[in-house]
């Protein structure tokens, strides 16, 4: 496979003209120009709704390479940020970076803009700004007049802008992620029939491409889901909240994308710290008739579990047994050791049903089947539920360290 994040990566990864197509209809509903580029800045589709200028611009040797480096600028530091970017692109025009992140690293990124933050006379072009472009003394009035006809937006546009950014960007992610998932399964598959020598290891790779598979199915629901909380708010809001609830998003975000390309098992530690960056949303989206404890035996949180095992199940118990509910709800994360086995309850005091009601989804039926993966019949998975009560999850998982 080319090397990621270049070109030849992202033609195998992903079909560029269906890419080509997202963009025109983002770019064509924000009013901006729009690009995916490489991690070098070169261009990975045919510029979306870009402005005359920087249509004049790319077409000039010099200033297509100003161009690209600038871009590639944009993606590296949006980051070293951890988020959207704003700035000021080699040419004067305020641009926005958001960075595309597969397994952990950065493969692109995707940018748009070409507008300004307030309007300039000509006599400011022409000394302040127009220094900065390749072009000839006879081609200096075109320039400036296309720089003079850009549009000029405030700083709330450009706040709207970067959320929607983030949740386009966050869409190209997941496009990607899932045709990269299913070309390592593919690739994986067809090494594994070709090395059929040893039976053991051709079960085991097998697991583990399972477990993949399952993690990955797990994430892009709950991200989708806060994203488009977050647009929403930023668009009919511009409260505080928005702040919060990106920030904690965004810490979400970056243990899933860190964790999600390294290591199957983590402590318990770091799963606590991801559900209270989940709850802390949760928290923002129902305020003060959401609330939540966490009580975990602190010899407990140097026990390894699978990766994400626990966050399925406080999402159920949030999305089916709080969200419901008429009453203030309140979810219990109680964690322990108790004769050598892990023992982890999470309990809601939500609608609740009868046990007969009781239907396992895609999520926990997921959870089950990585727990059966990882410690067979070693690991005992319990649901408890009562109407108008709550429901009670039980996990008892041998106690296994660093």
């Amino acid at each position: 496979m080319a090397s990621y994040g270049s070109y030849e990566w992202w033609n195998e990864i992903v079909e560029l003209e269906k890419l080509k197509d997202l963009v025109d209809r983002f770019a064509a509903a924000m009013h901006v120009g729009a690009v995916i580029a490489a991690t070098d800045g070169t261009a990975l589709t045919i510029p979306s709704n870009f402005c005359a200028f920087c249509r004049r611009l790319r077409s000039h040797p010099e200033g297509r390479c100003g161009c690209e480096k600038s871009d590639a600028w944009g993606g590296r530091h949006a980051l070293d940020s951890g988020g959207p970017l704003v700035y000021r692109c080699h040419c004067g025009l305020i641009d926005m970076a958001s960075p595309l992140m597969i397994e952990g690293r950065l493969v692109g990124t995707l940018l748009c803009g070409q507008v300004l933050l307030r309007p300039y006379t000509e006599e400011e072009v022409r000394s302040e700004i127009a220094p900065l472009w390749p072009c000839s003394a006879d081609e200096l009035d075109d320039w400036v007049n296309d720089f003079l006809a850009l549009p000029v937006v405030d700083e709330s546009t450009v706040m709207n802008a970067m959320n929607l950014l983030n949740v386009m960007a966050s869409h190209v992610v997941e496009l990607c992620e899932r045709h990269l998932i299913e070309s390592k399964l593919l690739h994986r598959t067809m090494e594994l029939v070709t090395a059929q020598r040893d039976k053991e290891m051709l079960e085991r790779n097998l697991k583990m491409t399972q477990l993949k598979v399952l993690q990955n199915q797990l994430n892009p629901h709950f991200m989708f889901n806060t994203l488009n909380i977050m647009s929403r708010l930023a668009m009919f809001e511009g409260a505080s909240q928005t702040q919060e609830l990106t920030i904690q998003f965004a810490d979400y975000l970056r243990y899933i994308l860190r964790r999600q390309s390294r290591e199957e098992m983590v402590p318990l530690a770091s799963e606590i710290e991801c559900l209270k960056q989940y709850l802390a949303i949760q928290k923002v989206r129902f305020g003060d008739r959401f609330s939540y404890i966490l009580d975990i035996e602190p010899v407990a949180l140097s026990c390894k579990i699978p990766f994400l095992i626990l966050q399925p199940i406080v999402e159920n118990a949030v999305v089916h047994g709080i969200e419901p509910s008429l009453k203030p709800g309140l979810v219990c994360i109680s964690g322990k050791i108790e004769n050598k086995k892990l023992e982890i309850t999470i309990e809601d005091n939500g609608v609740g049903c009868s046990l007969d009601e009781i239907s396992e989804g895609v999520g926990i039926s997921h959870v089950k089947e990585r727990l059966k993966l990882h410690y067979g019949r070693d690991a005992l998975f319990d649901i408890w539920s009562e109407p108008e009560v709550g429901t009670k999850v039980s996990l008892s998982l041998p106690s296994v360290e660093d």
